[in-house]
């Protein structure tokens, strides 16, 4: 059984973060030619695509991954940390950190749940001090990237899906548990969990949010 009284989960990009954390991977991978021009401009177009939420999105963002294929993934876990502590590290939301500090007060557990993968997530839990992050892992061979996730992408309904399993493990309540996200994709762990707090979110989120009654964090 958890120590804890309750479970806090949050999602990453556009919630903890004031943008998202992949682009500014892809962006500096770019500048320093660990990723070809012909394979930006694939990342750019779908990521087009995704916001216009035109196609499947989990195909997408699998297909955003390839690039990585044949990358060592130790240079992945530095430029990661070293994009972290110059870039996104001055992106974390202040008010997010509030609620944070609130709910340790109230001897809260703090989660990263996030379709983002390993090596962005692991230095945000670490700068945070969170208890434990749940995220999508890329899949390696003697230390080389195949392009792929390992298991499946942290996404939409597997989201529910991680934070059911993690409440099981460590028996804390879904029903007192709360989720802060953005995106629509995330209403099927936020339906599941007691306390949904929509952050800064999409146009659809807001009416998923507005139907239910949900409180909103702009």
């Amino acid at each position: 059984m958890s120590s804890y009284s309750y479970t806090a989960f949050y999602d990453l990009d556009h919630t903890i973060l004031d943008g998202n954390s992949a682009t500014h991977l892809v962006m500096e991978s770019r500048k320093r030619g660990v990723m070809s021009e012909r394979q930006y401009r694939q990342a750019v177009w779908l990521s087009i695509l995704y916001k216009l939420n035109i196609g499947n999105h989990t195909r997408m963002i699998n297909r955003m991954l390839s690039w990585l294929e044949g990358v060592r993934e130790s240079d992945i876990t530095q430029l990661s940390e070293e994009i972290f502590n110059t870039i996104i590290k001055e992106t974390i939301r202040p008010e997010i950190l509030d609620t944070i500090r609130e709910h340790r007060s109230k001897n809260s557990s703090v989660v990263l749940l996030s379709s983002a993968t390993t090596p962005i997530c692991q230095p945000v839990t670490r700068y945070m001090e969170l208890d434990e992050m749940i995220c999508t892992q890329l899949e390696s061979e003697s230390g080389i990237l195949t392009g792929h996730t390992n298991g499946k992408l942290v996404y939409g309904p597997e989201k529910k899906v991680r934070m059911l399993e993690f409440c099981r493990k460590t028996g804390s309540d879904p029903l007192k548990a709360w989720y802060y996200g953005d995106s629509h994709t995330d209403r099927y762990v936020m339906e599941a969990v007691g306390n949904p707090v929509a952050v800064s979110p999409d146009r659809r989120l807001k009416k998923i949010a507005a139907k239910h009654m949900w409180p909103i964090l702009l």
